[in-house]
């Protein structure tokens, strides 16, 4: 099937993105519940092992559907000053998060982030590091990005970029959960829905998720 420049998920793809979620994400969930790994740090990485692999796998589901040209989703090239701009705005929502996780420490010091798993995975010893970075800060950016911005947030463009940026940086948060996460997955959402409506593709996007993840990971280990 030829691909025409201006090509896009439909409702198509969108109606098999969420029905495949569903089944596959549902599916996941139950198998970490009835096979635990046993202890923090490898439930840490079963869950980051997941989120990667689960995105991946809806988004291969919807390619296979109709559209086989991964241009539609957001799969092309991009100049790569975009990259670099994706690296300054992941030091940016970084600094943002950081600042808003500090001020809520100090006004709930008791108030669980939902993190435990992770952190215990990044701070449990080197191979472990290496599992968090590689599923964690490399895997799930691409999987997300993929499925969040290449599948959603395409389909949402034809209604204009205020739509594209907002209403998918909001499913994207919602997706992660009603917790601390949620401020941060939504603003690493806003910005790359608007990374994606400038330069069309999804690279950016995959670039500033990993820095954010990757960083992240890393404070959780040496912290």
């Amino acid at each position: 099937m030829t691909e025409t420049p201006d090509r896009r998920p439909g409702w198509l793809e969108l109606g098999v993105a969420l029905i495949a979620a569903v089944v596959v994400y549902a599916g996941g969930l139950v198998l970490l519940v009835a096979f635990p790994a046993g202890t923090p740090a490898l439930e840490g990485i079963a869950q980051l092992a997941f989120s990667g692999l689960a995105p991946l796998a809806v988004f291969a589901i919807v390619v296979a559907v109709r559209i086989r040209g991964l241009r539609a989703f957001g799969v092309r090239r991009v100049d790569p000053k975009w990259l670099l701009v994706a690296v300054g705005l992941a030091a940016a929502c970084l600094a943002v998060i950081r600042t808003f996780d500090v001020v809520v420490a100090r006004l709930y010091p008791n108030l669980d982030d939902a993190q435990g798993d992770l952190r215990a995975a990044s701070a449990a010893g080197l191979a472990t590091l290496i599992g968090t970075i590689a599923l964690g800060g490399l895997l799930t950016p691409l999987g997300e990005e993929l499925l969040f911005r290449g599948v959603i947030a395409r389909f949402l463009q034809r209604w204009g970029t205020w739509v594209t940026v907002l209403v998918s940086a909001f499913v994207f948060a919602l997706w992660h959960g009603i917790s601390l996460v949620f401020p941060s997955a939504f603003l690493v959402g806003l910005v790359n829905g608007w990374l994606l409506c400038r330069t069309r593709s999804i690279w950016p996007g995959v670039v500033l998720h990993a820095v954010y993840n990757t960083s992240f990971l890393l404070l959780y280990a040496f912290a």
